[in-house]
């Protein structure tokens, strides 16, 4: 719940991959400084952002895509006290290159 919720906090939701399920408050995606879909026209219509956009807590303008914050095109973090959500539908050749990237860190950490 969005009362629940400290700043600095960062949430990833990857449970609600239809439109009927929901995991979070819509009040804590109305509380976020920052909401990323990693699609957002997917996001729309299903997943938190769907339900915060259904219930009015959220503009849908405020959403960007996980691409545009990799990219440099969105801001991401602005600071240490942002809130911070990601709501993760399922897009498989994202998910593929995060995998990718994640296990080449692992293998090759950065000094």
């Amino acid at each position: 719940m969005a009362a629940d919720i400290r700043p600095g906090t960062h949430v990833t939701a990857m449970g609600s991959d239809t439109p009927e399920k929901t995991e979070l408050d819509p009040d804590l995606l109305a509380l976020a400084d920052l909401v990323v879909a990693d699609s957002r026209a997917q996001c729309l219509v299903r997943g938190e952002i769907h339900h915060a956009i259904a219930a009015g807590r959220i503009d849908p303008a405020r959403v960007v895509e996980l691409g545009e914050v990799i990219m440099g095109c969105a801001v991401g973090r602005r600071s240490d006290e942002a809130i911070t959500i990601t709501d993760l539908t399922g897009v498989a050749v994202q998910d593929i290159a995060i995998a990718k990237a994640v296990l080449a860190r692992i293998k090759s950490p950065p000094s």
